[in-house]
C-alpha cells in the first residue's frame, strides 16, 4: 500500500514537471520592445523575457533615452549571464556593468501595477519612466565602490500607456553577472497574492524541513545507536539553510551577501555526504563506506574553498561540484536498482522513488540555473518529496522495531513468569531439602551421643584392654560421623538463616573453640598462641565465626607435623572500623600447591590418608562468603600453612546505617 502510494505520487511529480514549459501564445519581447496592449491581465503575471537593450561597460542615465542615443544598440536575452550577451568583443566577461533597456505597451485598462523583481548580479538600479522605483547593492564602474546585495521585491510602478524600464547593474563578486531570473509584472493585486504564496509556500516547506529535523533528532536521542536518525536530521538542516538561501534568499534578511552566498554553497556541498551517510546507516550493503568517507572529503575541501576565497572565486567551486553531485547521483542511482538483494531489503523501493524525485528535480535545476532549459526552481518541492518518503520509511522502521520490542518484551515476560514459577518451586524444594538434612542430622546426632555416653560407661567398668582399644576405636569412629552430621548441619544452617550480627569476643570464641578438642593426644603438645589487635567493637554472625574457627583450628590441630620439635598454632585478630583480620598459622604437614586452588571444593580430599570429610574447608569459604568476608591461604608441605581471613565489621557498618 505504502510503495503503491509513493508511485503515484511520483507519476504525479513527474508529471507536473513535464508540463512546466512556456507557452507560445505569451508574448515576449523582440530587440527592446515589449507589446502587451493585446494583454489581459486576467490571464495573469507575465515575464519579461526576451530581447531587452544592452550597453555593456555603459552605465546610460534614464533621461538619455527619451532623448535619443548616440550609441548603437545590441540586444540581449533576458534573463541570461552576462557570458550569453553579445558584445563588441563577441563575449562578455563575468566582472563589469552594463545598462538593460526595455519599452512596454501597455493594455488600455488603468490599473494599479506591480513590477516584481528577482534575482540579479550582483548590484542593481531601476528606473521606470525616468523614477527610481528599486535599488539593492551599489552599482559603480569599479569593483572597490560597488557594493553587492540580494533583495527580490515587488514595487508599484505608474500606469502609463508606455513603460521605459532601464536597469544598472554592475557585478564583481560573483563568477556570473547579469539578470538570472526573469521580471515579472502584472495587477498589483495579481503580483501581491503571488508573492505571499511564494513566501507562504517557503515558510511552509522550511516548517516542515524544521519539524522533520527535531523529530529525527529525539528519535536519534533515544536511539543512538541507529545513526540514520542523526544524519537524515542533518540532512533535513543542510535542506532548510539551502531554502532559505535560495529563490527568495530570505536568509539575505540576517546575513550580509558574502555569508549568505557561503551558506547557500555550503549547504549544498554539505548534503551529498550526509545524504550518502543517510543510505549506509539504512543500507550497509547498497553504499561502500569507503565512498561516504571520500565524499565527505571532497565536500569539506570545496566547503574549505568557500570559506577562505573570496566570493568572486568561491563561486566558481560550483560548477565541477555540480558535474560531481551529479556523477554521484547517478552512481547512486545504478547501485540502488544493480543491488542483487534489492527485493529483500525493506522499503528499498520507496527509498529509490524518493530519490528519483530528488535526482530529478536537481538535474532539472541544475540545467534551469546554467540556462540549458526554460523551467523554474523545483528542488525544494523535490527535496520535500523525498523527505516526505524517507520519514515515512523511518517511521516505519521504527514502527515495526517497537512491535519487535513489544513482541519480545511480551515473550520475556512470559519466560520470566515460567522461571519465576520454577525458582518458586526450587526454593519450596530446597526449603524442604534444608529442613529434611536439618531433622535428619539432628536425629542422628541423638543415638550417637547416646553411643558415646554408654562407651564412657563402660570405661568406668572393669574391663580388659583389649576391650579397651576396641572402645577406643568405637568413640573415635562415633566422633568422626558426629563431626561429619555436624558439618552438614552447619552448612543447612549456614544456607539457610540469615545472618545475625552481634558483638563478637573473640578471646572467648577461641578459647571455646580449643576446648572442643582436649581429647585429641596431641592437644597438649602444641603450642597455641592468641593475639588480638582490638580499637573498636567487632559486630559479626557469632555462629558463623565459631564454624569458621572451629573448621580452621580442628584442621591446624589434626593436621600437626608429628616430627616438628616445636609445634604451634598462631592466631592473630587485627580489628578496626571497617573490618576484622583473622590470620590462623601452623607448622603443620601443609597442603601440596596442586591441591590448593580445590581445598575449597566440596568433599574435596587433598589425600587420602586424610580423615575428614571433605566438608570443613568448603563450610568455611561458604560460611565467609555468606556475610561478605574472603579467606585466602598460603601452604608448603611440612612447613605450615597460613589462612588469611577478612571480614566486615558489622558493628561499625550498622552504626553508620542508623546515624
Amino acid at each position: 500500500m505504502h510503495q503503491r502510494f509513493t508511485f503515484f505520487v511520483t507519476i504525479l511529480f513527474l508529471a507536473g514537471l513535464s508540463s512546466c514549459h512556456s507557452s507560445p501564445d505569451v508574448p515576449r519581447a523582440e530587440k527592446g520592445f515589449l507589446d502587451l496592449r493585446d494583454w489581459s491581465w486576467e490571464k495573469g503575471e507575465i515575464a519579461l523575457n526576451g530581447e531587452w537593450d544592452f550597453y555593456w561597460q555603459e552605465l546610460i542615465p534614464p533621461q538619455s533615452f527619451s532623448k535619443g542615443l548616440s550609441s548603437d544598440s545590441i540586444y540581449t536575452h533576458v534573463p541570461s549571464p552576462w557570458f550569453h550577451a553579445p558584445s563588441q568583443h563577441f563575449f562578455s566577461p563575468d566582472t563589469g556593468y552594463a545598462t538593460y533597456h526595455l519599452k512596454i505597451h501597455l493594455p488600455p485598462d488603468s490599473v494599479p501595477l506591480s513590477l516584481r523583481i528577482n534575482t540579479v548580479a550582483t548590484a542593481m538600479n531601476i528606473w521606470v519612466n525616468e523614477d527610481p522605483v528599486y535599488q539593492v547593492g551599489k552599482v559603480s564602474t569599479s569593483a572597490q565602490q560597488a557594493i553587492s546585495g540580494i533583495n527580490p521585491d515587488v514595487v508599484s510602478i505608474p500606469y502609463s500607456p508606455v513603460l521605459d524600464i532601464v536597469a544598472h547593474i554592475s557585478n564583481y563578486h560573483y563568477r556570473k553577472g547579469g539578470i538570472w531570473e526573469p521580471f515579472t509584472i502584472s495587477t498589483s493585486e495579481t503580483i501581491l497574492r503571488s508573492w505571499i504564496r511564494e513566501h507562504a509556500t517557503t515558510f511552509f516547506l522550511v516548517g516542515s524541513f524544521i519539524i522533520m529535523t527535531l523529530y529525527h533528532i529525539i528519535l536519534y536521542l533515544h536511539r543512538r545507536s541507529d545513526k540514520s536518525s542523526l544524519y537524515f536530521s542533518i540532512f533535513c538542516l543542510l535542506i532548510v539553510l539551502r531554502t532559505l538561501s535560495t529563490d527568495l534568499y530570505l536568509i539575505a534578511d540576517i546575513l550580509p551577501y558574502e555569508w549568505a552566498v557561503r551558506t547557500e554553497f555550503f549547504s549544498f556541498y554539505f548534503c551529498i555526504p550526509v545524504f550518502g551517510a543517510f543510505l549506509y546507516a539504512v543500507y550497509p550493503t547498497i553504499l561502500p563506506c569507503d565512498i561516504v568517507r571520500y565524499s565527505f572529503y571532497i565536500a569539506a575541501a570545496f566547503s574549505a574553498a568557500v570559506f577562505t576565497l573570496s566570493t568572486l572565486w568561491s563561486t566558481y567551486t560550483v560548477i565541477p561540484y555540480e558535474i560531481f553531485t551529479v556523477v554521484a547521483s547517478i552512481y547512486v542511482f545504478y547501485r540502488l536498482i544493480g543491488t542483487a538483494q534489492w527485493h529483500r531489503l525493506d522499503g528499498i523501493a520507496i527509498f529509490s522513488l524518493g530519490f528519483l524525485c530528488l535526482f530529478i528535480a536537481l538535474l532539472n535545476d541544475l540545467l534551469y540555473a546554467n540556462y540549458l532549459i526554460d523551467t523554474f526552481f523545483i528542488a525544494p518541492f523535490g527535496l520535500f518529496l523525498f523527505l516526505f518518503f524517507q520519514s515515512a520509511l523511518l517511521s516505519r522502521r521504527f514502527s515495526r522495531a517497537a512491535n519487535d520490542l513489544e513482541y519480545t518484551n511480551a515473550q520475556l515476560e512470559q519466560r520470566n513468569h515460567q522461571v519465576q514459577e520454577r525458582n518458586d518451586a526450587l526454593n519450596k524444594l530446597n526449603q524442604e531439602m534444608d529442613v529434611f538434612v536439618y531433622r535428619t542430622s539432628h536425629d542422628l546426632r541423638a543415638p550417637l551421643t547416646s553411643l558415646l555416653g554408654i562407651i564412657a560407661l563402660m570405661r568406668n567398668e572393669s574391663i580388659s584392654t583389649e576391650i579397651i582399644s576396641y572402645l577406643d576405636l568405637q568413640e573415635r569412629s562415633i566422633n568422626k560421623l558426629d563431626s561429619f552430621i555436624k558439618e552438614i548441619l552447619d552448612y543447612s544452617r549456614n544456607s539457610r538463616l540469615d545472618a545475625e550480627p552481634q558483638i563478637v569476643d573473640f578471646q572467648t570464641l577461641i578459647e571455646d573453640t580449643y576446648a572442643l578438642y582436649t581429647h585429641l593426644p596431641q592437644f597438649e603438645k602444641i603450642d597455641k598462641q592468641t593475639t588480638i589487635t582490638q580499637m573498636v567493637p567487632f559486630g559479626g554472625d557469632k555462629k558463623r565465626l565459631e564454624v569458621i574457627f572451629n573448621n580452621l583450628l580442628s584442621n591446624a590441630l589434626r593436621y600437626y607435623n608429628p616430627y616438628e620439635e616445636n609445634p604451634f598454632i598462631d592466631t592473630k585478630v587485627d580489628i578496626d572500623e571497617s573490618q576484622a583480620v583473622i590470620r590462623i598459622q601452623d607448622n603443620g604437614l601443609g597442603i601440596a600447591l596442586e591441591h590448593q586452588e580445590r581445598i575449597f571444593e566440596m568433599f574435596y580430599r587433598a589425600n587420602t590418608n586424610s580423615e575428614g570429610s571433605g566438608l570443613g574447608l568448603f563450610l568455611v569459604k561458604e560460611t565467609i562468603e555468606k556475610i561478605g568476608g574472603s579467606v585466602k591461604i598460603e601452604s608448603e608441605v611440612n612447613k605450615g600453612t597460613l589462612f588469611t581471613v577478612h571480614l566486615p565489621n558489622q558493628a561499625v557498618i550498622d552504626e553508620v546505617a542508623a546515624e
